[in-house]
């Protein structure tokens, strides 16, 4: 048996505060089956998380939850990109983290005026970098787009990247770089730090975990943003998180209904769950020693969030070393790793 912290990710997507009552949980079950003990939601429900009257909405379904949640603010009003939230109010109320994940801040003038703001309040930026989101949403990597699949190109993440860095430069604004896809975003992120700038960034297991060769363009379960990628875009993320240049490994967890994902490749939803899968498929990688992954998976989740005034609870999870094989325990099952062999698993009487 090993005794492991409880696991946070920066990055989960719980679906609700929503108008068909998604079934929270869910979420619950998910984090708990994988070790995580503390979630950062991200903004973009169905009910946006744009105004505080939403806050409170969503923050009543957090507290039935055994998980501790805690709440990013958009950026922008219905993450349309086209008007800024109250970040002071937000601030006011406790939250200091600001995301439109799911959409990027792309109008320049705009971006400029947020970076500004929430530098001023103390607050974090956390983009989600994508140039295209807003106007043609790409479908898939090179070399797999084809007459149907529109190409997600490297520089749909380098350019809104390259951007904000000279933006935090300019304004000393927090920023954190949200699940990186590609080798030259980790170049502009460790330039980035070599100067000083207050910097952070996240890669997810699938990224670091496959790469986009021989992808089966017929599954759906393989459609997300960032798309994944090349083998050298792979081993560039490894080498970053290696290296320290990028800080956590977050899940971007993101359940979806099996009928969305098991449809053609264009017409299928974006995302992939990975709460469960998590720890158990990076720790049966060999990717990385133990000690290194609780440092991606706790130690510096926990420095990110309370440096920006988040509490988190300190709990202590079960884990026993056993070969088996992976399988989503919770309703969502669109994982990239159902039937992997693993070789650790998390004791669940310990809850």
């Amino acid at each position: 048996m090993i005794e492991i912290p409880g696991f946070i990710d920066l990055h989960t997507h719980t679906r609700y505060p929503d108008a068909d009552k998604f079934p929270y949980n869910d979420i619950d079950e998910s984090a708990i089956n994988g070790g995580f003990s503390t979630l950062l939601a991200m903004p973009n429900s169905e009910i946006p998380i744009d105004s505080i009257k939403n806050l409170k909405i969503a923050q009543e379904i957090d507290k039935k939850l055994k998980t501790k949640v805690h709440r990013v603010g958009a950026l922008t009003k219905d993450l349309d990109g086209r008007e800024l939230v109250n970040y002071k109010e937000f601030v006011e109320n406790g939250i200091t983290i600001f995301s439109d994940d799911g959409k990027s801040l792309i109008d320049d003038n705009l971006a400029d005026e947020a970076f500004k703001k929430i530098s001023a309040l103390g607050g974090a930026i956390f983009q989600h970098c994508e140039k295209s989101c807003h106007s043609r949403p790409g479908d898939i990597a090179p070399p797999n787009a084809d007459n149907d699949l529109i190409p997600i190109n490297n520089d749909e993440e380098l350019e809104v990247l390259a951007r904000d860095l000279n933006l935090s430069e300019k304004y000393g604004t927090r920023y954190h770089a949200q699940h990186l896809s590609t080798y030259e975003s980790v170049q502009l992120i460790k330039k980035a730090k070599q100067e000083g700038l207050p910097v952070t960034a996240e890669v997810t297991p699938h990224h670091i975990l496959l790469n986009n060769e021989n992808l089966d363009t017929n599954n759906g379960l393989f459609k997300m943003y960032p798309p994944i990628r090349t083998e050298k875009d792979r081993e560039g993320l490894v080498e970053g998180l290696q290296s320290g240049v990028i800080d956590v490994i977050a899940t971007d967890h993101a359940p979806h209904k099996l009928e969305t994902k098991t449809v053609p490749f264009k017409d299928a939803n974006r995302g992939v769950v990975g709460l469960e899968s998590a720890f158990p498929l990076i720790y049966s990688s060999n990717i990385f020693e133990l000690d290194q992954i609780l440092k991606f998976l706790v130690t510096n989740p926990l420095t990110i969030l309370e440096e920006l005034g988040y509490e988190i609870p300190k709990i202590v999870n079960t884990w026993k070393k056993s070969k088996s094989v992976f399988i989503t325990k919770s309703k969502y099952k669109n994982s990239l790793f159902e039937n992997e062999n693993i070789e650790i698993q998390r004791v669940l009487s310990n809850v």
